[in-house]
């Protein structure tokens, strides 16, 4: 696989971002709004593994083992996890300095604004493993049993 088809492997995942996010956020202010702050993050909780973890799964499922940087499925998950984290922390700096100021919410008195940003993580792992397991499943036969055991 050459770096540039590499590279390319790996832009799902700010597509998949860029058009998460704001749904995401959007959707929490009017959830916070009108039921209170607290729902701003159920929405988070409950939108990104529903999305992410499929998404996780379709882009890496069935990609095998990157020879030029040695990585599968699994790791692939793992690192796709930490750019949606990674952009997710990057995002809520600038997004928590206009919801302080327009609607009056506090981060702090929320109180889960970092713990948040690991759903991101965890829904790109679980994506992953998911995908290494199909992989795992499709490279493996049936032992059949002979009179010698097994093969």
């Amino acid at each position: 696989m050459s770096l540039v088809t590499e590279m390319k492997s790996w832009l799902w995942i700010a597509r998949v971002w860029i058009l998460l996010y704001p749904v995401l956020l959007f959707l929490g202010i009017l959830m916070g709004t009108y039921f209170g702050p607290i729902y701003y993050w159920s929405v988070i909780v409950i939108g990104v593994p529903l999305v992410v973890i499929p998404m996780t799964y379709k882009n890496l499922v069935g990609g095998g083992c990157s020879l030029r940087f040695q990585i599968c499925a699994l790791v692939k998950g793992m690192l796709a996890g930490v750019a949606f984290m990674v952009l997710s922390l990057l995002a809520e700096t600038f997004v928590w300095q206009n919801l302080s100021v327009g609607l009056g919410w506090n981060p702090l008195s929320l109180g889960l604004t970092q713990d948040i940003s690991f759903v991101w993580f965890f829904s790109g792992l679980i994506g992953g493993v998911g995908a290494r397991i199909a992989e795992v499943r499709a490279q493996t036969k049936p032992a059949k049993i002979t009179i010698i055991g097994f093969e």
